[in-house]
């Protein structure tokens, strides 16, 4: 029962840590760069975010299958906003 309720933390912790940074890039990729590819980008982070209480539970070398791709999604939407910004 208790490692059930540390996924659970750690999952709703995780979300809410990295939802601070995912949505604003979000949102003023959508605004800045491209509506459509921030709907496919939004999709592919929710579909690797979705299994992370799983891999949670496998340990940490499996947790990085989730938090990877995720890592990958803010740093292009990170890249094409400041590309598309600022250049």
């Amino acid at each position: 029962m208790l490692q059930i309720a540390l996924m659970g933390d750690r999952t709703a912790g995780n979300f809410v840590e990295f939802a601070i940074v995912f949505l604003p890039l979000l949102w003023m990729h959508a605004l800045f760069v491209d509506p459509t590819q921030s709907w496919s980008l939004s999709l592919c982070y929710t579909a690797f975010r979705a299994p992370y209480p799983l891999l949670f539970s496998k340990g940490l070398p499996h947790l990085f299958l989730s938090t990877v791709p995720n890592y990958l999604v803010i740093m292009y939407m990170t890249a094409s906003l400041i590309k598309n910004v600022c250049f």
